[in-house]
């Protein structure tokens, strides 16, 4: 394996390690199935040795034939050695499935344990509880800790969000990334900053000659290198402008020593963002559609209440509906209140405070 770094080499020998215990395993179930033929053979063959002599008994019973003692007791002493071999066959399938099933574990432990599957199984996981997370901020929380999951090297993880000129961090995993988030806000400079712009910016080790406002900062903050991914639109709703939305962002990982992030592990850094940005996408969407929602539901019900109060003035004043609405809005301003609240009122209570409303004189208008 020369010319391969030693993560390479260790990847490969365990690449290795799982293919051959996978072949051993397809090899013991190959061999536990030729066994089960066996076994499935020799109980038919026994089990039709046992269906003959009973044939033999009843026919010996019909004749009124006499069986000799000593035949009686080698067929007894067969029918027992028969049942004995049974019940050995039956302990060695149970004992088969047993290792079956320890192989199966094994099997998905190793699987579970290749990055690659890892991967996938934590952006299923994102996926299966989107929906379940309580706001915008807790998707992204959750992506923060899903880089820590994913990204080899990554000791802590943020996600800044940058809406309209202004730099905030969102999601953490720990006090000391934010620290360091916060480090770069002041001085106008860093990985997390110019990651709202390029796909991944990548800081081996600080100082770093690209930020010399920033210079070791991060270091005294527990961050020895960083590797920042660029967030499409950072959960503006899909295909939104984020110039119009006015929001970018990016997710940090932070590594507790230099040079922490291989090429693998920003390439899959890479891969988490883009997913995370099409995540929180969705659910930024799916809040703004339910704000809507709960603002036509308002709207619809403040008219209706206004309808009915409009109705009630209507019936009693013997008023137009202009100058019931008219009588509202001025009680309205009379007492100070909102047009809802008086229509409200009306409409549970019957009552109109009108203060200094002279009905008389709307009813005339």
């Amino acid at each position: 394996m020369a010319g391969h770094s030693p993560d390479e080499q260790s990847q490969w020998a365990a690449d290795k390690r799982d293919f051959v215990a996978d072949w051993r395993d397809e090899l013991a179930a190959e061999r536990d199935a030729a066994a089960d033929v066996r076994d499935l053979t020799a109980d038919a063959r026994e089990s039709a040795l046992d269906a003959r002599e009973r044939l033999l008994d009843r026919r010996a019973a019909e004749l009124a034939m006499t069986t000799d003692a000593t035949e009686r007791a080698e067929r007894a002493e067969a029918s027992a050695a028969r049942d004995e071999a049974r019940q050995t066959r039956e302990e060695a399938h149970e004992a088969r499935e047993l290792a079956a099933g320890a192989r199966d574990e094994a099997a998905g432990r190793r699987l579970e344990a290749n990055p690659t599957t890892r991967l996938a199984a934590t952006f299923a996981a994102i996926a299966e509880n989107l929906y379940r997370a309580d706001s915008y901020d807790a998707v992204l929380r959750r992506i923060a800790d899903a880089a820590v999951d994913t990204v080899a090297g990554c000791a802590m993880a943020s996600v800044t969000l940058v809406e309209n000129g202004t730099c905030r961090t969102a999601a953490t995993t720990a006090p000391e990334a934010s620290a360091v988030d916060r480090a770069q806000y002041d001085a106008g400079e860093g990985p997390c900053l110019d990651a709202v712009d390029a796909p991944v910016v990548y800081a081996p080790s600080f100082p770093d000659a690209r930020w010399p406002v920033l210079g070791a900062r991060p270091v005294e903050l527990g961050a020895c290198s960083a590797a920042s991914f660029r967030l499409a639109a950072a959960g503006a709703a899909a295909g939104a402008d984020p110039a119009r939305t006015g929001t970018t962002g990016s997710l940090n990982t932070y590594g507790h020593r230099a040079a922490a992030f291989s090429a693998e592990a920003q390439q899959v850094g890479l891969v988490l963002a883009a997913h995370a940005s099409m995540a929180a996408a969705v659910v930024r969407e799916r809040d703004h559609l339910q704000d809507q929602t709960q603002q036509l539901s308002r709207a619809l019900l403040t008219r209706d209440v206004i309808g009915q109060a409009k109705g009630i003035l209507m019936e009693r004043l013997k008023l137009t509906p202009e100058q019931a609405f008219d009588a509202l809005r001025h009680a309205s301003n009379q007492l100070n209140a909102k047009l809802q609240t008086v229509a409200s009122t009306l409409a549970e209570t019957g009552e109109f405070d009108t203060g200094e409303c002279d009905t008389g004189q709307i009813s005339r208008t």
